[in-house]
């Protein structure tokens, strides 16, 4: 069974836009800072959950940069002030991707003139199910990247999956968990790109690739597991 590809459909000014293909099913990926993009993609997705048969359920995912690729940081950098010897778990959120259906959105933070107020007020809907994975720092890093920005409770899918022998799965890994509950292998998070540039402009195709698809099966896996019921 082939792996998930990646490939560009588009570039505009304000953003990018990309075609997954997860073992047969189309993501529509867009990669913006653009505030209109945000807004519009965000006035979508609550227009299209009208005439969904369940609540709202986001895949959520916050990607962040390691201080060392900022040895040698700008006068007036946003990394300047980092005290040596900091913990990696203080970095603020450079990228937050979101996903509802077959559409992910990846928000590069850091180069937001500002958020469009929708995008605060759906993150903060208590009526909306957030959902992500190994996500227990998520919530800080939004909160002290430059918008600094509020999101409601996040759900950590493996704390509500089992395997088939019905024991959790909350000490598995992502592609252990995707593998079991949805079939597909070898889905994984690659410790080298999560732990990449993610202040870089241009993300590279395998950074949008795993960003997408770790929203895509929190949202895929938090519809199947009913956890707007939590």
């Amino acid at each position: 069974m082939a792996s998930p590809t990646i490939r560009t459909v588009a570039s505009y000014n304000t953003h990018l836009e990309y075609s997954v293909d997860f073992f047969g099913d189309e993501l529509i990926v867009t990669v913006t800072p653009d505030s209109s993009v945000i807004s519009r993609w965000i006035r979508d997705v609550l227009f299209n959950n009208r005439f969904s048969s369940h609540p709202l359920v986001v895949g959520v995912g916050v990607q962040w940069t390691p201080f060392y690729y900022y040895a040698d940081p700008l006068e007036n950098d946003y990394y300047a002030d980092a005290p040596a010897g900091r913990n990696y778990s203080d970095n603020p959120a450079d990228i937050l991707q979101l996903c509802v259906g077959n559409r992910c959105l990846i928000i590069q933070l850091g180069y937001c003139e500002q958020v469009p107020n929708n995008l605060r007020s759906f993150l903060g809907d208590p009526e909306t199910t957030f959902v992500g994975v190994w996500n227990g720092q998520d919530a800080g890093k939004l909160a002290r990247c430059c918008h600094q920005l509020e999101i409601g409770e996040l759900l950590d899918i493996r704390q509500y999956v089992n395997d088939s022998w019905g024991r959790s799965m909350r000490r598995c890994s992502f592609a252990e968990i995707v593998e079991e509950c949805m079939g597909y292998q070898g889905v994984t998070l690659d410790p080298e790109i999560s732990m990449s540039d993610w202040t870089v402009y241009d993300l590279d195709l395998d950074q949008i690739l795993q960003a997408s698809l770790d929203a895509y099966v929190c949202h895929q896996l938090g519809v199947w597991a009913r956890l707007w019921e939590v």
